[in-house]
């Protein structure tokens, strides 16, 4: 996993579960960052989602996101999402009408 263009990093604490993305979240990078994911993911725990700094971010990631929600929803679990984001991501994101996924944390 090394020399990739993003991060996918999962930490399973005994209240919660944290992922924790970075780099580039882009449809070129999706389906890896999907499995990645899904190898990953314990969908009976609550789970937070940190999203630092990326690169870049494009509506494939945020499609990611919106299902992982969906899931541990259907399962009873609660997913809290958190993002440290530059403005021009900010602003796409708010542009594309996702900015109720992606908030900015303070």
């Amino acid at each position: 996993m090394d020399n990739l263009p993003y991060t996918v990093i999962y930490d399973e604490l005994p209240e919660k579960s944290i992922l924790r993305f970075s780099g580039q979240l882009i449809i070129n990078h999706i389906e890896k960052i999907t499995e990645a994911v899904n190898k990953l993911i314990n969908v009976n725990k609550n789970l937070q989602i940190e999203v630092d700094n990326p690169e870049s971010v494009d509506v494939t990631y945020i499609q990611l996101l919106l299902a992982i929600k969906a899931t541990l929803s259907a399962n009873g679990k609660s997913t809290e999402i958190n993002a440290e984001l530059k403005e021009e991501i900010q602003t796409l994101i708010k542009n594309s009408g996702f900015q109720y996924v992606l908030k900015q944390s303070n």
